[in-house]
């Protein structure tokens, strides 16, 4: 084995993205990659050109554009030590971003031979296909829905960045409610946060709903059934002073979108039994309750067909396209 391809496997094994690994894993992926040397305001990649490659930053970063189709320009910074332009790769699609490296940035290029080395790690194509699909939805358009009583909200999907935006908010959730959601008097802890914000897309999917702010009002989510594919468990949150005036039940019908694309067919749902709010919504789409424990009961609902979901066309449609776009984009 040459020393250069040791020094560098070793390398690798450092970065996060290889935190399953061992520097031997590497020893192929490391043989078939290029060094990567950019100045600042260096153009790494181009959105809407043919991808033969990716990136590994070890230093710097990189400032990644995106123009969607209505126009509007979102971007994100990737930090050292992650991949660019695996969705590209993935999708077998042209650049998605276009990706420029924000002052000096070292790292590794590699081209197709490396990239199918590069899936046969141990468990980066999962973490590949996880993070391409919160990128995707990063760079989606949150879409405006307005209350009854003309507050302007938007709607779009869950985010690892939801995290802060939750703890540093100005939406109230009060202990009540947080008890209501999580049955259970503790705190959010690390772990659950980071459950609850870097979803999949696939198996949990979860809405956010943000005021003009980007503070969040509330959200919902389904966590697929691992015995079966077709059915989910659900549940949902919404801040004090949101509550009562149509925030769960918009929630609630863009769920019932997101599951459409994703094939559930159903919904199961496990609360207090005194969180009247969230049985009052359930309740509409045939909720029959049952006693599961002392102060918890249980029901199943089927999803309603698309045609039923009582949202404007429009607003229908544009919620199946965002959830398309994060679901299917990778399927």
């Amino acid at each position: 084995m040459a020393e250069w391809i040791t020094a560098r496997a070793a390398e690798l094994s450092q970065l996060s993205v290889f935190a399953d690994c061992f520097p031997a894993d590497l020893y192929p992926l490391a043989a078939l990659l290029e060094p990567l040397n950019a100045d600042g305001g260096a153009v790494l990649m181009r959105q809407g050109e043919t991808a033969h490659s990716f990136l590994i930053i070890a230093t710097g970063s990189a400032l990644v554009e995106r123009v969607n189709t209505d126009g509007q320009i979102v971007h994100m910074t990737v930090e050292a030590g992650q991949i660019i332009g695996e969705i590209a790769l993935l999708r077998r699609a042209p650049r998605v971003a276009t990706v420029v490296a924000d002052g000096p940035v070292t790292g590794w290029v590699g081209r197709d031979d490396a990239f199918d080395a590069l899936i046969e790690l141990p468990g980066v194509l999962a973490m590949l296909v996880r993070t391409a699909r919160q990128r995707m939805a990063a760079f989606l358009t949150p879409i405006p829905f307005h209350l009854a009583d003309g507050t302007e909200l938007f709607l779009r999907p869950v985010l690892p960045g939801d995290s802060a935006r939750a703890e540093r908010g100005t939406v109230e959730f009060s202990p009540e409610t947080v008890f209501r959601r999580f049955m259970s008097p503790r705190g959010m802890s690390p772990s659950l946060m980071r459950y609850l914000f870097e979803v999949d897309y696939v198996n949990h999917f979860a809405w956010v709903l943000c005021d003009l702010e980007d503070g969040m009002v509330g959200d919902v989510r389904f966590v697929r059934d691992e015995n079966d594919r077709t059915a989910a468990e659900i549940a949902f949150i919404v801040g004090d002073e949101y509550q009562g005036r149509g925030v769960g039940s918009f929630l609630m019908k863009a769920l019932m979108l997101a599951a459409s694309v994703a094939g559930i067919e159903k919904f199961t749902a496990r609360v207090l039994s005194d969180n009247l709010p969230m049985r009052a919504i359930l309740d509409k789409y045939g909720a029959k309750w049952e006693r599961e424990d002392i102060g918890v009961v249980t029901t199943v609902i089927e999803v309603q067909e698309v045609r039923e979901v009582r949202l404007p066309a429009d607003l229908k449609d544009r919620i199946r396209d965002a959830a398309r776009q994060v679901y299917g984009a990778l399927s």
